[in-house]
Parts: structure tokens; C-alpha cells; sequence
């Protein structure tokens, strides 16, 4: 997606979300044409139910997800008797966003509000004095990503050849299931390989007062957090360039570990296989460079973005931990 798509999206969205707060047991589940649905405040108007919504009363009300599902599948009576019946014995004041004529979240009645049309205006400002670029856009019903890169920021990690480029990664939920996250992104020029790098990631949790306006805190944590991520360009390519000089000598073993330990595929596995051949350098940015060159070969966004998270937590490893799978 890009840049003008998801603002036009954004916008026709805009007018369709709506919140409430109200205490839970004045919600009631019902089944409508053999789909589960959502009273609100015992009126006739009923909602559908997102899936990650499904997922978050579950939660909440404390019935194992996978039992949830089953009974949602096989007995949607037994589900909604359980539902209702906890809706009214745990009451409780909850946050309720919709979309449409459909719920999307479930949340505490403490949930700050940080919607994606504030955190994209105010991140758009700030990454125009950087003479920063969005170079790729996500929007699914939990998340919106933003993939960011600045050509002001260049430098090379082996060879003056290999250039990389500096950005960001903006991660924001208007649902509950990831907080705002700011996140330094790296952009291999070569094989156009993207790196997100967590450990120097900003992160701002989705709890507060409650209040329904745009914090200007939020707003001006966003912006500092941009100015300080890409301040530290230096730092992470620094911390690029030791990781070359940590060797590795069965680089085929340690891909099997960082498989493992990820509880990544055997698909994935080969393809991260594969992206070592073709440029087999033994030492732990050429591992974490084969994982993130790998990622190119996912075919949804989500599971390219992981594997670009795991190139980076690959750079991030302690020396033992490497060595160990290396043995």
C-alpha cells in the first residue's frame, strides 16, 4: 500500500469508527443468522464481531481462546452462554471501539485512544525535516505499519560499496494489540534488504486517563522519539560493524538454531538457506543478513516484517549465545 492509499483509507474510515464505554453486563451476545453478534445497552441494534475481537473477550473474560473457538465453531449456544452469563457475574466498566456497523475491540475502560490518522499527520511533520520517505504502508483490522527511510541517512557497514540507509519502522494499534512503537529500520541498498532493530525501539503503551482527545504528550513523544531514532544512526551502524567481526564456524548449524529458537518453517528455513549462499559471509551479520534477505520471499507483510524483527535480534545476540549455537 502506499502513502496517498492509506491516507485516503484512513479518511474514509474516519467518519464510520465510533467508542463507548459501558459495564459489561449491560452487553449482551446473541446469534444472528448463525453468526455471533453484540448487543449494546439492550437496544435492537446488534454489531458483528471482528475476529481479534472475539479473541479479546476471550481473554478478558478468562475462557481459554482455543475452547472459545470450539465452542464458537461447534456450540455457538454453549458460547454465548458462557459469554453472557460472565458479561453479568465479572460487571465491569470496558472500552468498546467499532468500525461500521461492526465491534473491533474489547478493552479496559482505561484505554488511551491513539488512532492512526493522529500518529500518521503528526509523524508525517516531523519526518519532513528529516527529508524522510515512507517507503511502504500496511493496514490490517489490529495495526498500521509504516516503513520509513531517509537518504540523509547513509553509511556502509563492510565495504563502501554496500550501502545502508537509515529509517524507521512505525508500528500503531487502534485495538489494543500492539502499542505505538518507533522502531529504527535499516535499508541494505544492495539487496534491498530491511532490518528493524527493537532494541533501540520507543515505545508509548495504549493506558491512560481514558480521555477520548489526541494527548499532546502522545504527540510530542512521536516527534522526539523520530529525532532521537535517527540520531542514533551512527550508534546502530556501529553496532552493524562489530557484528561482522564476530565468526561463525558452521554457519549452516547456527541457521538451524535461529530457526529453532524463532519456531520458524522448514520453508523459511531453506529460503534463509539459500539467501546464505548467495552471499556467504561466516560471522553474525551474514547470518542476520541471510534472515532478513529470506524475508523478501514471505508472501504477507506480516511475516516479512518478523523476519526482518528476527535479522535484527540476530545482530542483537550475546556473543556466548552465538558461539553456543555454533558449537
Amino acid at each position: 500500500m502506499k502513502l496517498q492509499e492509506l491516507m485516503e483509507e484512513l479518511e474514509r474510515q474516519k467518519p464510520l469508527k465510533w467508542d463507548q464505554k459501558i459495564e459489561s453486563s449491560r452487553l449482551e451476545m446473541i446469534l444472528n443468522e448463525s453468526r455471533t453478534r453484540l448487543h449494546l445497552n439492550g437496544n435492537d441494534n446488534h454489531f458483528s464481531i471482528t475476529r481479534p475481537c472475539h479473541n479479546q473477550i476471550a481473554e478478558r473474560l478468562e475462557i481459554p481462546v482455543r475452547y472459545y473457538s470450539k465452542m464458537e465453531n461447534e456450540a455457538p449456544e454453549l458460547l454465548i452462554e458462557n459469554v453472557n452469563t460472565w458479561f453479568k457475574r465479572s460487571s465491569k466498566d470496558v472500552f468498546i471501539r467499532g468500525l461500521g456497523d461492526s465491534v473491533r475491540a474489547f478493552l479496559s475502560e482505561r484505554y488511551r485512544i491513539i488512532d492512526h490518522l493522529d500518529v500518521l499527520y503528526c509523524s508525517l511533520n516531523e519526518l519532513q525535516a528529516h527529508e524522510a520517505e515512507v517507503e511502504g504502508c500496511y493496514l490490517s483490522e489490529t495495526e498500521m505499519n509504516l516503513k520509513v527511510k531517509s537518504d540523509r541517512l547513509r553509511d556502509f557497514v563492510r565495504h563502501k560499496d554496500d550501502l545502508i540507509t537509515g529509517g524507521l519502522l512505525l508500528v500503531n494499534s487502534e485495538t489494543g494489540h500492539r502499542a505505538l512503537r518507533i522502531e529504527p529500520r535499516t535499508f541494505r541498498v544492495q539487496c534491498t534488504n530491511g532490518m528493524v532493530m527493537e532494541e533501540f525501539a520507543a515505545r508509548q503503551i495504549h493506558l491512560g486517563n481514558g480521555d477520548n482527545g489526541f494527548d499532546e504528550t502522545v504527540y510530542l513523544s512521536i516527534r522526539r522519539s523520530i529525532r532521537e531514532l535517527f540520531g542514533r544512526f551512527g550508534e546502530i551502524v556501529q553496532a552493524l560493524r562489530e557484528s561482522t567481526e564476530i565468526k561463525v564456524r558452521n554457519p549452516q548449524r547456527v541457521i538451524s538454531n535461529v530457526v529453532e529458537h524463532y519456531r520458524l518453517s522448514e520453508d523459511q528455513k531453506a529460503n534463509i538457506l539459500m539467501a546464505f549462499g548467495a552471499e556467504p559471509e561466516a560471522d553474525q551479520y551474514g547470518i542476520a543478513n541471510a534472515v532478513t534477505r529470506a524475508a523478501q520471499s514471505e508472501k504477507s507483510w506480516e511475516n516479512s516484517l518478523e523476519m526482518e524483527r528476527i535479522g535484527g535480534k540476530v545482530i542483537a545476540l550475546p556473543g556466548e549465545q552465538l558461539r553456543n549455537w555454533d558449537a
